[in-house]
């Protein structure tokens, strides 16, 4: 068993490893964590979490910023399929934007998607509320939704500014999924 633990000490990204078969690589600001272990019958199991630079707006005007957008993402890519996950804080937004928000995968997809794996941190309300996010076949940008009801239905709704919520500076948001990408 290994573990791994990456903090961040005055922008300097501090590695720290303990166990075996784990390397590590930094190349610009690109980090990749490999583990290996061996699985059933003795087949190599290795998984590789690199990190990307994440792309975001909105279809409206766009956000603006004190300084780059706090986006993190990282994704593992094992043949065709990845993993994604994507983190977003929103503690540098002068201006929120208008239009739905909008996130750029790390590679193309290959089929249409819709990813129910996200969340929306209201913290001074403490309440959470669920993200989602849809691509279509041929595009690496994915369109984040929410949810609403109106009587006994339940429907997605635009994630927007003001919906599900009026954002503000100490909200934040995560979202992740799986898809099969058409890129090599």
């Amino acid at each position: 068993m290994s573990d791994v633990t990456v903090t961040v000490v005055e922008n300097n990204p501090v590695i720290t490893v303990s166990g075996s078969n784990v390397d590590v690589s930094v190349t610009e600001s690109v980090v990749e964590i490999s583990t290996s272990t061996t699985g059933p019958q003795g087949y190599s199991i290795i998984s590789n979490t690199t990190s990307f630079d994440v792309v975001g707006g909105t279809t409206g005007s766009q956000p603006t910023f004190t300084g780059d957008p706090l986006f993190t993402g990282y994704y593992v890519k094992v043949g065709p399929q990845v993993h994604f996950t994507i983190d977003v804080d929103m503690d540098n937004i002068t201006n929120f934007g208008t239009g739905q928000y909008y996130m750029e995968l790390p590679f193309t997809s290959q089929h249409n998607y819709q990813f129910a794996a996200g969340c929306l941190h209201d913290i001074s309300a403490s309440r959470d509320y669920p993200i989602f996010g849809h691509v279509t076949a041929g595009s690496k940008q994915m369109l984040l939704k929410s949810i609403d009801s109106q009587g006994n239905s339940a429907f997605n709704v635009n994630f927007t500014h003001n919906s599900p919520v009026t954002l503000s500076t100490a909200d934040n948001f995560h979202i992740s999924g799986v898809y099969i990408t058409e890129d090599d």
